[in-house]
């Protein structure tokens, strides 16, 4: 029975050393993040320069360095224009909300006005009232309620 346990003894104990190797044996990348904080995993991502092989050999030498530096320097300014960019289409997309938003608003407005005015007239160049008949005040309606209703969607009240 000792000699069982010594033998299950020395196989866990040789499995523990090739897993202690086997870690010690993997890649390392490094890279530069968007916020230009440099970065090191056993795993590569876009941009990575592998510094350190399974096999132990370094490939960190002076010239691969500097073009290991001028990638993650490239791999950076991508990032950033395109950081740049997607904020740059969200301020559009929230600008095209607020006009739209307000063109709506008008729109309802207007459609309010005439629906609520008994008469409607329109002003002539010397500021003159010219009041409109009642089909001319229906159509007048209509066309501002089909305003209102591209402004703001077809579901306007």
């Amino acid at each position: 029975m000792p000699s069982v346990m010594r033998r299950s003894l020395l196989l866990l104990a040789a499995a523990t050393v090739s897993l202690v190797g086997a870690g010690a044996r993997a890649d390392i990348w490094k890279w530069v993040d968007a916020q230009g904080h440099v970065q090191y995993s056993d795993r590569w991502t876009p941009g990575a320069v592998l510094i350190k092989s399974e096999h132990g050999a370094l490939t960190d030498d002076s010239s691969s360095s500097a073009d290991a530096q001028k990638s993650l320097e490239s791999t950076s300014q991508q990032v950033s224009a395109k950081l740049n960019k997607e904020a740059a289409q969200r301020a559009v997309q929230k600008d095209e909300a607020t006009a739209q938003a307000s063109q709506c608003k008008d729109a309802k407005s207007h459609y309010d006005q005439l629906i609520e005015a008994r008469r409607i007239y329109k002003t002539d160049s010397s500021g003159n009232r010219q009041y409109l008949s009642d089909d001319e005040a229906d159509q007048e309606r209509v066309q501002a309620r089909m305003d209102m209703d591209k402004a703001c969607g077809s579901d306007s009240p």
